[in-house]
């Protein structure tokens, strides 16, 4: 993978990030006037797992410049990735609590999960 390649995938999986918190937080509203079932933002834990979301954008904005210094966050984003989809599906499929509008919007985290590992593929020592 190139150099360019490598800073488009993580400056576009930054941003996905970065704007899935803006998606959720609450006193915008985006959250609820696109039916997204049980969006998190309003509740202390909600907001320390956007938090988080938040603090992997800068992750994935950092990887160009040191791909190997930061292989750890890739490899960690690509397990949160995988763990997203795996909650909001099972929540889908299983609990039913959730809606597809929330479930489908985690494909996107399909997308860049394939990507991480691609990457890491690719560029393994």
């Amino acid at each position: 993978m190139t150099d360019r390649q490598t800073k488009a995938l993580f400056s576009a999986a930054a941003i996905f990030n970065w704007a899935a918190c803006l998606l959720f937080i609450e006193p915008l509203g985006l959250a609820a006037a696109l039916n997204l079932s049980h969006a998190v933002g309003g509740d202390p834990f909600g907001q320390i797992a956007l938090l988080a979301i938040f603090i992997f954008g800068f992750g994935y904005w950092m990887v160009p410049g040191d791909p190997t210094g930061y292989r750890g966050v890739v490899i960690l984003g690509l397990i949160g990735k995988i763990g997203v989809v795996a909650i909001a599906f099972g929540h889908y499929f299983f609990v039913g609590d959730v809606n597809f509008n929330l479930a489908g919007l985690t494909l996107g985290d399909v997308v860049f999960a394939a990507l991480f590992f691609r990457y890491l593929k690719a560029t393994s020592r």
